[in-house]
């Protein structure tokens, strides 16, 4: 998306992003961009084996899609432009008063294309037949401040017999019910994450 187009969506739906939620004006932003036929990334999440030294996937949902790409040696360490998992346009819409895309970098944004260019691929939403978004128990950790989860896992499986599965560890994409949440609003209502 360009910065033309993003104060395009803001003017068109100014008055209709007042007094909802966040999770809603994030519904309101994908239901404009596939009525005007526009792939945009939404939210982006982690995946990494054995601290980040085994499989490292960047899993980005967009308005049509599931692209998984490969992190770079950089990216392990910091994703640019991503605030809590959303993509710059996204957490730009949920501002109290959205601003204009004119503040962005240009390294901060990337479309679809861009990451598939590289060592990605796509799974559509129309090809997913099972969602699994699991809580990681046996990967609790027990200390003297309590316990806690270190990672969830996400089961893929689409209607041509593929099968993905990923680690999420809690430290880059937040605690099983937040990205539950987040999935749940952005995945088409055929596609319920179970």
């Amino acid at each position: 998306m360009d910065s033309g187009l993003f104060d395009k969506f803001l003017k068109e739906s100014k008055i209709g992003l007042n007094g909802k939620s966040d999770s809603e004006k994030i519904r309101v932003f994908i239901d404009w961009c596939v009525k005007n036929s526009h792939e945009e990334i939404i939210l982006r999440i982690s995946s990494e084996e054995k601290g980040g030294w085994a499989r490292n996937y960047l899993l980005d949902f967009t308005t049509n899609r599931i692209i998984v790409t490969k992190k770079n040696f950089l990216k392990k360490f910091a994703d640019l432009g991503y605030v809590a998992g959303l993509a710059p346009y996204p957490y730009l819409v949920l501002l109290k008063e959205p601003k204009t895309s004119k503040s962005l970098r240009p390294q901060t944004t990337s479309s679809p294309e861009e990451l598939l260019k590289g060592q990605g691929f796509s799974i559509w939403y129309s090809e997913i037949s099972e969602f699994v978004l699991r809580k990681g128990i046996e990967t609790t950790v027990t200390n003297m401040f309590g316990r806690a989860i270190v990672s969830n896992f996400l089961h893929i499986k689409t209607s041509t017999g593929d099968e993905y599965n990923y680690t999420l560890p809690v430290n880059k994409n937040g605690t099983y019910e937040q990205i539950r949440f987040w999935i749940g609003v952005i995945l088409p209502t055929f596609c319920p994450p179970y």
